[in-house]
């Protein structure tokens, strides 16, 4: 269940998604992709730390997939040769164990 998100605070998640959008980009625009076209975690981490993004910030990178928690809202999405997503949304209320507030728990009970 993901936390619901107020305008402002979907105005606030949107604009950190085109900050982190952009340096995902230049990533892409750099090349040197792995497998299925993945780009390296740490290449990924690298990028969002130019923005200031790390563990405090509940960052986790996995197969090309990137989720942020800004502190409001969460930006995830993924980063591949042939695509950049983003989805601005709520914290899960119960994330997947280890991957930050961002990520939705695919377990059960």
């Amino acid at each position: 269940m993901q936390g619901s998100l107020s305008e402002d605070r979907r105005a606030q998640g949107e604009a950190s998604a085109g900050l982190i959008r952009g340096e995902l980009e230049k990533v892409r625009e750099e090349g040197g992709s792995g497998a299925y076209g993945v780009f390296g975690e740490q290449r990924i981490a690298a990028a969002l730390k130019r923005l200031g993004c790390g563990k405090e910030h509940g960052v986790y990178i996995g197969n090309g997939f990137y989720s942020v928690h800004t502190g409001v809202v969460c930006v995830s999405g993924y980063v591949t040769k042939d695509e950049l997503t983003s989805e601005v949304h709520g914290a899960y209320a119960e994330p997947q164990p280890g991957t930050g507030p961002c990520v939705e728990n695919r377990g059960g009970h």
